[in-house]
């Protein structure tokens, strides 16, 4: 069968609307039993800060936890204490409060660990399906335009392939500020997705 063969790119890009933060806490002490206690409660500190900040509490996932020895290698091998480590991942869907948010966990105490941040949008499907509709208007004008050029008429599609890629921004790390009043700047930038179509016409 003759056919003309075409490809389409397709992008969109919106500002994320969803921010995720990994946060957690990393506590050292003499036996397991008190490094536990520290632990639990400054987490429990940290999922309250979250949630006062309108983080619902099935946007709070535990990620990991763990318990083990510390050393200390300087002379020897000397046990120091134990480490308990309890990480969280919070989805802060108002991003005007995520600096409010990372602050409050902050403020917790020196326990706190704040591993990063990095955003999503809620409804990715959005923006494939602009960027989608872009890649499919530059197939069809130039499998329109080849048509014209080469005198045939031209037919329907025999076959399309799709391929699609994109994702976050790149993320970006969050440290919260002590001085007072002021909020840790948050920048999220845009996230964008790209589409690619293979299209096949007949003629």
């Amino acid at each position: 069968m003759n056919q003309i063969s075409v490809g389409g790119t397709g992008s969109a890009a919106a500002p994320p609307d969803v921010a995720i933060i990994d946060v957690g806490v990393d506590v050292v002490a003499r036996s397991v039993a008190e490094a536990r206690s520290v632990a639990a409660t400054d987490s429990a500190q940290v999922l309250e800060a979250l949630r006062s900040h309108g983080v619902a509490s099935l946007d709070l996932v535990t990620t990991a936890m763990s318990i083990r020895p510390e050393y200390d290698h300087r002379e020897g091998r000397r046990l120091r204490g134990y480490c308990v480590a309890n990480s969280v991942e919070a989805k802060v869907r108002d991003m005007e409060a995520v600096g409010k948010a990372i602050d409050a966990v902050a403020a917790v105490g020196d326990s706190i660990v704040i591993n990063g941040i990095r955003f999503t949008h809620s409804d990715p499907a959005v923006l494939e399906k602009r960027a989608r509709e872009a890649a499919w208007e530059q197939a069809s004008r130039k499998a329109t335009e080849l048509a014209a050029l080469s005198g045939v008429t031209l037919g329907p599609v025999i076959a399309i392939a799709e391929h699609s890629h994109g994702g976050p921004p790149t993320p970006v790390r969050a440290m919260a500020r002590e001085a007072a009043g002021v909020v840790t700047p948050i920048a999220g930038g845009k996230l964008a997705v790209s589409v690619t179509i293979d299209v096949q016409f007949s003629i």
